[in-house]
């Protein structure tokens, strides 16, 4: 049985409707092609909220889920640092790996 890996997107602003239904389906992309099985995308619809991170927390230890994959760094948090910050959080609460799907799609591989 393949491993599950659940989705986060955020809402960033200046993303319309099309633009994280794009980022939804290369999250689903990127799980197909490392193996993962994806139950759900967890999206965070008002980028200044974490209440969908907070739901991806509780399923991720709800189901005992190690991965969580987001479309760039951007989706944790739009300042580089506290997007390393928020990357190392997430890593703990799941004892797991964080995994950016844009290295996928631009290099083909994943990092």
């Amino acid at each position: 049985m393949n491993p599950l890996i659940y989705g986060y997107v955020r809402a960033l602003p200046g993303l319309g409707v099309e633009d994280i239904d794009r980022l939804r389906g290369d999250i689903a992309a990127f799980a197909q092609h490392q193996g993962f099985v994806l139950p759900h995308v967890f999206t965070e619809h008002t980028w200044t909220r974490v209440t969908a991170w907070e739901a991806l927390v509780t399923a991720c230890r709800w189901t005992r889920t190690r991965n969580v994959v987001v479309p760039s760094w951007q989706h944790l948090n739009t300042q580089r640092s506290l997007s390393t910050t928020a990357q190392q959080t997430l890593q703990d609460a799941i004892r797991g790996q964080v995994w950016f799907a844009s290295a996928v799609i631009r290099t083909g591989e994943a990092s």
